[in-house]
């Protein structure tokens, strides 16, 4: 159950980093291209890993694609970002605070605590992130860059 919880809250967040950036302003300000993210929940040792491409176009998708969460309170600084997420699927609802922080062009850090409730189960969860930019062009490897069915 916490790896499955991880998983959908891994996902969520990647494609939430690019709404928010996409709502924040018409140019993010980091560097355009692949980035990979870096996640440790209080939940679990192991963390998890993904890549998710960044740029004016990914942001323009992930607005449209991702219909189960809502962002409120979103306040946005040259320094970061700071939300409230809300995420309802058939399986259960997920509700938290995101922060994230701009460290330079190539690199974010961000926290977030969320509660989680999946078939009746409510499990509260803090993860520490790391964003890095890792090259100006995107690969199909990337989270948000997949077909369908992969």
């Amino acid at each position: 159950m916490k790896r499955l919880t991880a998983r959908v809250y891994l996902r969520a967040i990647a494609v939430l980093v690019l709404a928010v950036a996409g709502f924040a302003q018409q140019r993010f300000h980091e560097r355009s291209g692949e980035w990979e993210f870096t996640s440790k929940f209080d939940t679990s040792g192991e963390p998890l890993v993904a890549r998710y491409c960044l740029t004016d176009e990914t942001w323009a998708k992930a607005l449209a694609q991702h219909k189960s969460c809502n962002i409120h309170d979103l306040v946005v600084t040259s320094k970061g970002f700071h939300y409230k997420l809300e995420c309802d699927s058939p399986a259960g609802k997920t509700e938290g605070d995101v922060d994230m922080t701009f460290d330079g062009p190539e690199h974010m850090t961000g926290k977030s605590t969320v509660t989680s409730t999946f078939h009746g189960k409510t499990t509260t969860m803090t993860m520490q992130s790391d964003d890095r930019w890792k090259g100006p062009v995107c690969t199909d490897a990337d989270v948000n860059m997949k077909k369908p069915g992969n």
